[in-house]
């Protein structure tokens, strides 16, 4: 894996699989390989608030995690499964204007999926959704040196399939391997299932990270600790677990470290989980962590502090704004939120 290549300040194009892929041979951002592809669904979320008001705005994690990719100037790829309709158009746009190329591989005459969410006084969220997930087969898959794959998209059937035997094909090849279960468990299969898959995901998987309450629901009662070296000992080399105003944890090799949250004011906490695994990938992309990432002993205690510290204040700016709206390079870089913000007390929103 190469470190980030230059994007030169021009937005990727659109390659969107139910018409055709960019047409320019002239277009150099066509052309540019991706430094990440990004797998998983695409959701238009519909919000509401406690003050009647509300909003419309794309969502999904794993489209979450494209738009902060986009945003933090990584060339990045988006396999997904959208409709061809307005809130499919809107999408489209969405991740156009933050720089990902995307490829559209659901079936034929599928909508977009719609999810409701209603937030709480202290930022967080509840969604309501009915969502299928598929993926056509013929779609061709950009041999990225980094792939990361989430939420729905890793247990819905039929697509899930895919989405596994992509991520096997990819290791195989030594690509990095990143996956963000982002627990649904209203939309997803009894906890045994979930948990068998999850743990087959991990096998096939260089990085995982869950949040608390991921964590809480697959593996109930297990210590942070012990849940850490439980996802390594599955097969992840490096493995993290977000847990709101608590900061976060990572593990790699022998080495684990606490990096605190960013302080900042919090407006809602949709898509903070997304920028945090966002700006990991950023930062191993960045210092080009791929070997060392998979020796042994794992990446040193400076190191997870490092990239955990990046992630953090990605995360941090995201919660300062209302829905999923993860910052710019620039504005990660110059240190917003303020350090004078009193730290959130909400928890990583579902």
């Amino acid at each position: 894996m190469t470190p980030i290549p230059s994007r030169g300040g021009a937005p990727a194009p659109i390659a969107d699989a139910r018409t055709t892929a960019p047409s320019d041979d002239h277009d150099e951002t066509a052309r540019r390989p991706p430094a990440v592809v990004v797998i998983g669904e695409s959701v238009m979320d519909v919000i509401g608030d406690p003050a009647g008001s509300g909003s419309m705005t794309p969502g999904g994690s794993p489209l979450n995690v494209a738009v902060a990719l986009g945003r933090l100037e990584v060339p990045v790829q988006f396999l997904t499964a959208l409709g061809s309709d307005a809130y499919g158009d809107r999408i489209l746009a969405h991740l156009r204007d933050a720089g990902a190329d995307v490829v559209s591989a659901g079936p034929v005459g599928a909508g977009t999926p719609v999810a409701t969410a209603e937030l709480a006084a202290d930022g967080s969220a509840h969604y309501d959704l009915e969502f299928t997930w598929s993926l056509r087969p013929d779609v061709p898959v950009s041999e990225a040196g980094l792939l990361h794959a989430g939420s729905l998209a890793l247990f819905l059937r039929p697509g899930a399939g895919r989405v596994a035997e992509i991520l096997a094909a990819a290791r195989r090849r030594g690509a990095v391997v990143s996956i963000d279960p982002n627990i649904r468990p209203s939309l997803l299969p009894p906890l045994p299932e979930v948990r068998r898959r999850f743990e087959d995901l991990c096998a096939h998987a260089d990085i995982v990270k869950l949040s608390d309450e991921d964590a809480s629901w697959l593996y109930p009662g297990l210590a942070p600790g012990d849940l850490l070296g439980k996802l390594l000992g599955l097969g992840a080399s490096l493995a993290g677990l977000t847990t709101g105003a608590d900061g976060s944890l990572l593990a790699s090799g022998d080495h684990r470290v606490h990096v605190p949250a960013a302080p900042a004011r919090v407006v809602d906490t949709i898509g903070a989980g997304d920028a945090y695994m966002a700006g990991l990938l950023y930062k191993i992309l960045e210092q080009d962590l791929a070997r060392s990432l998979r020796r042994p002993r794992g990446l040193p205690d400076d190191t997870l502090r490092t990239i955990g510290s990046f992630a953090a204040r990605t995360a941090g700016v995201t919660v300062t704004r209302r829905g999923a709206d993860p910052p710019r390079l620039s504005q990660v870089r110059s240190g917003t939120p303020r350090p004078d913000s009193p730290a959130s007390t909400a928890r990583e929103a579902r």
